[in-house]
Order: structure tokens, then sequence, then C-alpha cells
């Protein structure tokens, strides 16, 4: 097939509106469409896109496949051009108004000699040749935007309609190819459908991934961990890692796990609302669960060998700390956690909680009707500085006048004192004479 009309089919109705979007700004998308028309290049919306426009989730990223050279394309755009892989066919082509497209040349990978990428390249003009090396049948579909029709050769929609994740071809072939694709199935498998239900992986391909496990000290740590942390903000995503477990698949990433009594598999509990940061700290709350059983620098130790951010590695450390924290027993308590966490209250809550519950105890549980019932304190911020404590005190600057500011910042929190006053009279009661080493920290 060289791109003609023997495979294609009508567009579904999702696509049918994507596409009707996507060419409505004349100088976006269109621009680019027009242009590669006008110098007698077909181009088709392949990959991701086509699969989250038919699953009628977000498209963020629009990619090309084309039947026409990288160095023609270079030649043809100009200045609106930019070499971004042309060794692999790669060329990314800016719209009018500046939007870039990926415009990949139509072509047939060689020999995979290092798990990651061909060797070599053939550049080709038929479609059916450039889907085939594809990984998954959802991934592979492409759209024609100028015929206006599916082009689906390895049922990929049939796959997406069903929650069926499948190879394109040979599993183990696609697998031996680039082994990141091993955590990409996982990935895709840990999302949930548009349904809410969980994708299931095809069997021959459910038996690749555990043949091809070792292949995964081929990938750089930093490509497996980009796909790690997008698989842990699955909706799904303890089923999965427990699949992975049982592939002897995550010993090679993650070979400290603790999946049975971690409270991983819930993590998040339906009564705690959402914290700050993406997907309520998924990330970080479950990898401060998977690793419950190591100690701190283990875990420090661990996300570095992932390559993990260094502000994963610390929201993940302070987590970890807190899971041997006991829970409030009182508002005053609940006040200084709103303190201490601000908006990762709730991410804090959610971990202690899921481990709790895995540990059989009821502690946390019990306290959640005093969590949500107990708002932060009104006055964040101490109502007595350092100059009027030393000033009603005689204390000089150093640690004793800290300490007690800190303590009498903690009963304002505790109390919910809005009165400078009120503190002025705590400050009077206080035997702040005494032993420093005595007195409460914040």
């Amino acid at each position: 097939m060289d791109g003609g009309m023997e495979d294609a089919a009508p567009l579904p109705a999702p696509l049918e509106a994507w596409l009707d979007t996507l060419l409505q700004d004349p100088d976006d998308l269109r621009d680019v469409l027009n242009r590669l028309d006008g110098i007698g290049c077909r181009a088709w919306l392949v990959g991701g896109c086509v699969r989250d426009a038919l699953s009628h989730q977000p498209v963020y990223d629009v990619d090309l496949a084309v039947d026409l050279e990288p160095a023609d394309l270079l030649a043809a755009f100009g200045d609106r051009a930019k070499d971004t892989g042309a060794e692999f066919g790669t060329v990314t082509l800016l719209a009018a108004n500046g939007a870039p497209f990926q415009a990949t040349t139509l072509r047939i990978d060689g020999t995979y000699v290092d798990g990651r990428r061909p060797a070599s390249i053939e550049l080709t003009t038929d479609l059916a040749k450039d889907v085939a090396r594809r990984d998954l049948t959802i991934n592979a579909m492409a759209v024609d935007p100028a015929r206006r029709c599916l082009i689906d050769l390895h049922g990929g929609q049939r796959d997406l309609n069903d929650g069926v994740l499948r190879a394109v071809g040979r599993a183990s072939e696609r697998l031996h190819e680039d082994a990141l694709r091993i955590m990409r199935v996982y990935r895709f498998a840990a999302q949930a459908r548009e349904d809410g239900s969980p994708w299931r992986i095809e069997a021959s391909l459910r038996r690749a991934l555990a043949a091809n496990a070792d292949r995964l000290s081929m990938v750089a740590m930093e490509r497996v961990w980009h796909e790690l942390q997008r698989l842990l903000r699955g909706e799904h995503a303890p089923r999965v890692m427990w699949m992975m477990h049982e592939d002897a698949v995550l010993d090679k990433v993650l070979p400290d796990a603790n999946l049975s009594t971690s409270g991983f598999a819930h993590f998040p509990h339906p009564r705690v609302g959402a914290g700050t940061g993406r997907d309520e700290g998924r990330v970080e709350g479950r990898l401060a669960l998977l690793l419950a059983d190591l100690d701190g620098r283990e875990v420090t130790a661990c996300l570095r060998r992932l390559t993990a951010p260094r502000k994963v590695i610390d929201r993940v450390a302070r987590l970890h700390r807190s899971l041997a924290e006991p829970p409030p027993t009182t508002p005053a308590e609940v006040r200084l956690l709103h303190h201490r966490w601000q908006g990762d209250l709730p991410l804090h809550v959610n971990t202690a909680l899921s481990r709790d519950i895995a540990l059989g105890g009821t502690g946390w549980e019990g306290a959640l009707d005093m969590i949500e019932a107990t708002a932060p304190a009104r006055m964040a911020e101490p109502l007595l500085d350092g100059h009027t404590i030393m000033a009603h005190t005689g204390l000089s600057k150093g640690e004793r006048l800290g300490r007690l500011k800190t303590w009498l910042h903690r009963i304002q929190l505790e109390q919910d004192v809005v009165d400078e006053g009120v503190m002025l009279g705590h400050l009077g009661r206080l035997p702040w004479n005494g032993p420093v080493a005595s007195w409460p920290r914040l």
C-alpha cells in the first residue's frame, strides 16, 4: 500500500469533529498541510494524536507522517523548518502562527543494535511499511486529512474499543527493537480508559514483556524514569505494578518495592481531597509507600538511581519520614499539620492513611472527620516578632530568642490566636528562663 485508498475507511465521528477543529485556523495545521500539498507531499496524522482523539481524550501534540524526504522539506519550508532528527527522517515544520508540527518521512527501520534506535533507516513512500514498525496497534492508525479517511491496517480501532493492548506484528520483535516499549506498555495499562475501566494486555504481548525484562538494562535510566512516573500517575497503577512484579520486570526498576504491606494499593483514599501538585502527588505518595520498608538514606539512593528530580526526591523523603508519625488527636494538632504541610496536607494524610490501613491500623481513618472539620489557623504568620519579644523579656538575639519565638508561634497556631495582646499574655506566663532543650518546636 502506497498510501492509497485500498485500506481506508470513513472517519468515525470523534475523528471528524477533531479534524474539523484542527483545520479551523488557516494559520495553524491547515497552513502546514496546504504548503505540503503545494510541493506534492502527502501527509497523514499519525500515532498518539489519532488514538487520543478517537477515545475522546485531550490531544496535545499532532505528529505528521509524510512521503517527502527531510532534505526536501527543509528546502521547501526554509526558515520555517528545523532539523530535529533528519538522520531518522524527522523535521519540525512551523505553521504561519509559529505552531510546531513534527513531520517524519515514512520509513522502514533497520536492525536495532542497542535496544533503542535502529542502526539505519530506509525512507519509503509506503504507509503500510511505516506503521508496521510501530509498537501497539492503537498507535498504528493514521488519518488522511486530505481524503478525510482513517487508515487502520492492524485493528487499532477495534483494540481501542475493546481495551486491548496488542503489539503490531510479533510482540517479542517489537520489544526487542526498543526495550523502553516494555515500560510504555505498562504505562498505557495503568491509565484508565474513557469509562474508567482498565486496559488488558494481550496474552502474547504479556509473555513477551516477561521474556524481554532483562533488556531494560540497555535503556538509559532517565528514559525509564520518564515512563515510570507517568505510570505511577495512572488510576490503575497498583494493578499494573503487581503485573510488573509477576512478570519479573519490577525487580529491574524498583527492586526494593513493597507491594503487599506498604499501603500502595490503598492510595489515594476516596475520602481525602486533592492536594497540590499534578495528579494529587500520586508519584511522590506512591513512591513513599513503595519504599516504606527502606530507611531514609536508602530511599534517597534509590530515587537518585532512578534519576528522579531533586524536588521529587525531597517530597518523597518528607512523606517517607512522616509515615511513622501518629495521627492527630485534637484540632490543635490538625492546625499544626495545616501549617507544616500547607497545600500538601491531603497528600500527607493520604500517604499516612494508606500505610496505616495496610498495617491494620484505624487511627488515621478515625481522625478523618476531625481533619476535615478543622480549618487552618486564621493567622499563619507570628503575631510576635523578635523585637517585640526582646522588648518584653530583655533577651538578646540568639538561640533562646529564636526558640521562644517558635514556641509562641506554635501556641498561636494551636489555639488559633489572632490578637497580639493574647499572645503577650502567653509570653508573660511561659517559663522562658528554663532550659531551651525542653521547649516544644514547631
